[in-house]
């Protein structure tokens, strides 16, 4: 074999060893997402917050007489099921921030440079767009859920503060009650100035539900889908692919260099 072919597939071979012993270890390492991981959690503290808000002030609501306050707390132990999905999907994006890094460095790019070792050693030239596009797919893998969480980020910063305003206004929120006497001293009903607070509050989770969901869930999903779009793209319009007489042109110049 041409000492000129062995040094490229010697390089390649290189890649594919930093790419498997040095690149992955560090996509997988959490300092490497810092930036991510903290957005990641703050919202999934803020949503169990709301989550938990939901279900606490459903229990507190069933637990007085009457049917009054039924159809609020019916509607709030709904929501707290929805956030459970929300928590869910910012889970799984967690998780995934690491695992695209270490399957793409690992797994793609070491074996896209094998496939052009052998393109290189038998002169297969197909090899090479094959090479091109499961190194473009590892890319865009990687690409997928840092992507996904900086767009979702921005737009959940445009309504960040009308979700910590339904935190505060949780927090703030304390059912009071009246007592009347004799044989009804033991039991207690909700005040109207109570009502109109639940009633907010239950607008403002309404509101932030809204915002996660298209934070937490839509846009991730369209992200996956624009990028799904663009390999698709660049596969059928053969942007990957080279052609024979290109590529046994750059062969000849390198063997002659």
């Amino acid at each position: 074999m041409d000492i000129r072919k062995i040094a490229l597939v010697t390089v390649l071979i290189l890649i594919a060893v930093v790419s498997f012993t040095r690149i992955a270890p560090w996509a997988a390492d959490p300092q490497t997402h810092v930036h991510s991981i903290e957005q990641t959690e703050e919202k999934i503290s803020t949503v169990m917050t709301l989550s938990g808000g939901a279900a606490a002030t459903s229990a507190t609501l069933s637990l007085l007489p009457g049917d009054m306050c039924t159809p609020i707390a019916e509607q709030l132990a709904e929501l707290a099921k929805y956030f459970l999905l929300i928590l869910s999907a910012l889970y799984l994006e967690k998780f995934m921030i690491g695992i695209t890094g270490v399957v793409t460095f690992s797994l793609f790019i070491p074996f896209a440079c094998l496939i052009l070792c052998g393109a290189v050693i038998f002169g297969k030239k197909n090899w090479i767009t094959i090479a091109g596009k499961i190194a473009f797919i590892g890319i865009v893998l990687f690409l997928i859920v840092p992507a996904s969480v900086k767009l979702s980020d921005m737009v959940y910063q445009t309504q960040a503060e009308r979700v910590n305003n339904t935190v505060e206004e949780y927090n703030e929120l304390n059912i009071e009650g009246e007592t009347g006497g004799g044989l009804l001293g033991e039991l207690t009903t909700i005040t109207s100035n109570t009502v109109d607070r639940v009633t907010i509050f239950l607008s403002g989770l309404l509101e932030s539900l809204a915002v996660m969901i298209v934070t937490a869930c839509i846009i991730p999903i369209l992200v996956f889908v624009f990028l799904i779009w663009i390999v698709k793209t660049v596969f059928t319009s053969n942007v990957l692919t080279i052609e024979a007489g290109e590529m046994a042109s750059v062969l000849e110049k390198f063997k002659k260099q």
